[in-house]
């Protein structure tokens, strides 16, 4: 996470799983996320971005995402929404998730589960364990 300032703003940029840059307004966090939502902390909301078990939109076209992570204490999710600059997320929320917010299956579109998502490093190790195989199977030379 970095810290900069833009026009005496203090802004944190944050490298989240889905998306390269989403900041966060300090003013935002101190004066809705803090007051509203006193259990999270900036720690939590690098934690859950950088580092979620899963990542939601309401629908495909939409621009919000919700990034949500279990923790010791509960589940928690961060909302993002679309910023002004071109590929670029804004923090809107953060909050522990209770039943009443939950999310069912036919309500919200997955893009990132952590059980089942394969990286890209992944299916290159795969490909080539299996071009290892295809030259062992016939006896070619690399």
């Amino acid at each position: 996470m970095k810290l900069y300032y833009e026009y005496g703003a203090k802004i944190y940029k944050i490298k989240a799983k889905k998306h390269d840059k989403v900041i966060l307004y300090n003013t935002n966090f101190k004066k809705h996320i803090k007051i509203s939502h006193p259990e999270m902390t900036i720690k939590k909301i690098q934690e859950i971005l950088e580092n979620p078990d899963y990542v939601y939109t309401p629908s495909r076209n939409s621009t919000l995402y919700y990034y949500e992570k279990n923790l010791k204490d509960g589940t928690y999710r961060v909302v993002i929404n679309k910023y002004k600059i071109k590929n670029t997320k804004v923090v809107v929320t953060g909050y522990r998730v209770n039943n009443e917010d939950e999310f069912t299956i036919k309500h919200v579109h997955c893009v990132y589960d952590r059980k089942t998502h394969v990286s890209y490093e992944d299916i290159e190790i795969e490909l080539e364990n299996d071009i290892d195989y295809f030259y062992e199977i016939f006896n070619i030379a690399e």
